[in-house]
Order: C-alpha cells, then sequence, then structure tokens
C-alpha cells in the first residue's frame, strides 16, 4: 500500500517542533495563571492576544484574501470543537502536573490517525502505524507513576485529546482549500468571542504579575496555533502526530525547572521511545524523498 506522501518533510518537522516549544512554555504560564484567575479568563487572553501574531503575518504578506473564505461553516465548526478541546486542556492543568496533563493529551495522535483513515481516506503504512502505536504506547507507560494524579483532571485532559483529534481533522479538511493563516485566524477569532461571553461572568481583576502570565499566553499560543496547523494542513496527520510528541519532553523539563517537581523514569525512558519513533519517520520520509541514482 502506498502512503500518503509529505511534501517538504523537514519544514514540517520544524513548523511541529517550534510550535510544540511555544505551547510548552504557554502551558507553563496557563497553569501560574489559573492558579489566580478562572479558566476562561485565561481563555480569553490566550485567543485575543493570539489575534496580534496572526494579523502581523497576514498584513506582512498584504494578502488581505486570506481574510476571505467560502467556508464559514467549517470554520465555525472547528473553531467550536477546538474552543472545548483548549477548555479541556486549560483545566486539566489545574488539577495535574504539565508532564502528566500533556502526556495524556498526547493519546490523540493514534485517534487522529484513525480518524484520517476513516475520514480523510488518507493512506498510512505500516511504518507509520508503528510509530504512532509506538509512541502511544510510551505515552501509557509514562502515565504509570501519575497514578497519585486526581482522577478527574486525567479523564479531563482525555476528553481534550479527543476533541483535539477531531479538531485537526477538520484543519486537515480545510487545509485543502484555505490557507493556514485563515484557518488560525478565524479559530482564533471565534474562540476569543466564545470565551469572552463566557468571562463576563467569572472575571477577576489580575494583578501585575498575572496580567504578565496571561500576555504570555496570548502570545505564545498564537505563534504556536500558526505552526501547528500550518503543519497539519500540509501533510498527513500520522505524520505530524507522531513527532509531535516532543511537547512530553518539554513539559517534564519545565515541571522540574518551574515546580520542582522530579519526573519519575518512566517519564525521561518513555520519551527516549517517542523521540526515536518520530526521528525513524524524519529519515525514512528523507529516504524516500531523496533522489534516486541513475543506472
Amino acid at each position: 500500500m502506498t502512503e500518503t506522501p509529505v511534501e517538504k518533510p523537514l519544514k514540517t518537522i520544524l513548523a511541529i517542533m517550534l510550535c510544540m516549544l511555544f505551547f510548552g512554555v504557554m502551558n507553563m504560564f496557563v497553569k501560574l495563571a489559573s492558579e489566580t484567575l478562572p479558566i476562561p479568563q485565561v481563555m480569553f487572553f490566550r485567543n485575543a492576544l493570539g489575534l496580534i501574531p496572526v494579523l502581523f503575518l497576514i498584513l506582512q504578506r498584504r494578502d488581505y484574501s486570506l481574510f476571505r473564505t467560502e467556508r464559514h461553516s467549517g470554520h465555525f465548526m472547528r473553531s467550536f470543537i477546538g474552543f472545548f478541546s483548549m477548555c479541556c486542556f486549560f483545566w486539566s492543568f489545574a488539577l495535574l502536573p504539565l508532564a502528566n496533563a500533556t502526556a495524556i493529551h498526547f493519546a490523540s495522535p493514534l485517534i487522529i490517525t484513525a480518524l484520517s483513515v476513516v475520514l480523510l481516506d488518507e493512506k498510512v503504512g505500516v511504518h507509520r502505524w508503528a510509530a504512532v502505536l509506538i509512541g502511544l504506547g510510551a505515552v501509557l507507560f509514562m502515565l504509570q507513576p501519575a497514578g497519585n494524579g486526581d482522577p478527574v483532571g486525567s479523564l479531563v485532559a482525555m476528553s481534550a485529546a479527543i476533541l483535539a483529534a477531531f479538531a485537526m481533522i477538520m484543519v486537515r479538511k480545510l487545509g485543502s482549500t484555505e490557507h493556514a493563516l485563515t484557518i488560525v485566524f478565524y479559530f482564533t477569532l471565534y474562540s476569543a468571542l466564545f470565551s469572552f461571553i463566557w468571562m463576563m461572568f467569572v472575571w477577576i481583576t489580575p494583578t501585575w504579575e498575572s496580567a504578565f502570565y496571561l500576555l504570555a499566553v496570548g502570545l505564545l499560543g498564537g505563534c504556536g496555533q500558526i505552526g501547528l496547523t500550518y503543519a497539519y494542513a500540509r501533510a498527513p496527520a500520522a505524520f505530524v502526530s507522531s513527532f509531535s510528541y516532543l511537547g512530553i519532553v518539554i513539559a517534564a523539563s519545565l515541571d522540574f525547572l518551574v515546580w520542582n517537581q522530579v519526573p519519575g523514569w518512566q517519564i525521561w525512558a518513555g520519551s527516549a521511545v517517542v523521540i526515536a519513533s518520530g526521528l525513524y519517520i524524519v529519515w525514512r520520509e528523507a529516504r524516500k524523498n531523496a533522489p534516486q541514482p541513475t543506472q
């Protein structure tokens, strides 16, 4: 069976690695902000301020057609699902350590792969299937030392993973006709409107410190969303989702640096397997796209 090819794999990999870094640091600030502020308020600033880098890139390109779309219903549904995925993910940070919440969230790649076969008719070969399954197995292995975590938090994080999988499938569908910046713009705009309405009922005036956290959440989230949307719009879901496991390592490192929470050896062992799985996909994709020697 022929796999769905990846165009410009190295560029796609760079985009997903950068967005994982942006999101990892953003998640740290989300957890810090949620210690004193309600989740809807954090979400509003994530989306409202996240519009700034998106608008900057659109205006820099001087391509105002990026604001136009004939697929408003698709953008609305993608935003609606993505908004509640973000809500569950942010909430899980208030209940679990960063590494635990992120590890559970990365159950979504297997869900994305299965959905991409059914809903997108993508051809996923045995190598990508193996990489995704091995990566998911490593994530489940890393969850074992988190047995003392909040079961509600684990359920919330898993809900985020399921919703995120459906959202990324919709991004892949929109990517057939829509530019990545257009998808990000409408997602961020709709999510800002949704969270603004909710925030009005739970508003708490932030301190200067928490205001800085909100600013960082918004700007980092906007930059990360651009990279994530570009990757899922330009490459098969299984390829991108396998490599995005890098977020586990970033979350575990931040847990240690900021909260002095030392991840168990299972976290590091599982992370090594995850990284090796992603690097294997990179190596194999590079070999497939390399010019063949002439006879």
